[in-house]
């Protein structure tokens, strides 16, 4: 199967793309509504989530992309509706590798299995164009009909990170702001200045349930733990090479899939 569904209990669905690197591997949430679902994030393409999610869902579809780096929007262009924050248009409509930040290092550590994926050239991978039909900035609303997401524009790990919080489910989808891992700021586009900000006002939201765009959904005092090591120092990637080796030990299959549906949300 080129993708696993993994149903979480509140009409939020978690799509994972099969034998990616497991520390790399995006998470693709699905969320139900009365009168529209949201895609939130797309993963590296490597197959037709469109066509997966249309098993899903018979209800019209809006993707909605966190942030423009290549491992969240490869399969971006599959879909009608496409809407992101204007600060990274020019990336979507453009999408280089060097601009969707897929460049040295990334190139060199394996993020998908050769076994599995033939056709994928780890030196020529691109992101296939797919210009916004909308923008999403602070304060906008997305309404399902049934619940509405408030847009959280969320900078610094890039310009045009966004979140989605449910305020009556108390649910943020968080993109890469902040997950359960070691946060990147060194790239590009990142200001970790701004970032500090950023995560200070994570702390802050009224969210019992943290949906990320890597690793395992994670509560309040998991938000609280992850800010302040960060604020203190640690819990950055500085060295994407040492990273990757440094997951990779221990690890036997880094492709394995990851079945968060019932962890524990403290």
């Amino acid at each position: 199967m080129p993708f696993i569904t993994y149903r979480f209990s509140d009409g939020i669905s978690l799509v994972q793309e099969a034998r990616v690197a497991n520390f790399m591997r995006c998470n693709i949430w699905l969320v139900r509504g009365r009168d529209r679902d949201l895609v939130i994030d797309t993963g590296m393409g490597l197959e037709s989530l469109k066509d997966w999610i249309s098993g899903e869902t018979d209800r019209p579809l809006t993707a909605v992309t966190t942030h423009a780096h290549f491992d969240h929007i490869a399969g971006l262009h599959e879909f009608d509706e496409r809407l992101g924050h204007r600060s990274e248009a020019g990336i979507y409509a453009a999408p280089t590798q060097a601009a969707t930040v897929y460049t040295g290092a990334w190139k060199q550590i394996t993020i998908v299995d050769p076994t599995v994926h033939p056709t994928f050239d780890p030196m020529t991978f691109a992101v296939t164009p797919a210009p916004l039909t909308g923008y999403l900035d602070e304060g906008d609303v997305l309404d399902l009909g049934d619940r509405a997401f408030q847009i959280l524009h969320l900078p610094g790990h890039s310009p045009g990170s966004i979140g989605l919080l449910d305020r009556d489910a108390q649910v943020l989808f968080s993109g890469d702001a902040l997950y359960d891992g070691e946060l990147l700021d060194n790239l590009y586009h990142s200001d970790p200045l701004v970032y500090r900000e950023t995560l200070r006002r994570i702390a802050t939201l009224d969210a019992e349930i943290v949906h990320a765009g890597h690793f395992p959904s994670f509560g309040r005092r998991r938000v609280n733990e992850l800010v302040m090591s960060y604020l203190g120092g640690r819990n950055t990637i500085t060295d994407v090479v040492e990273w990757y080796e440094k997951c990779c030990r221990g690890n036997q299959d880094i492709f394995s899939e990851q079945d968060w549906s019932g962890a524990s949300m403290a």
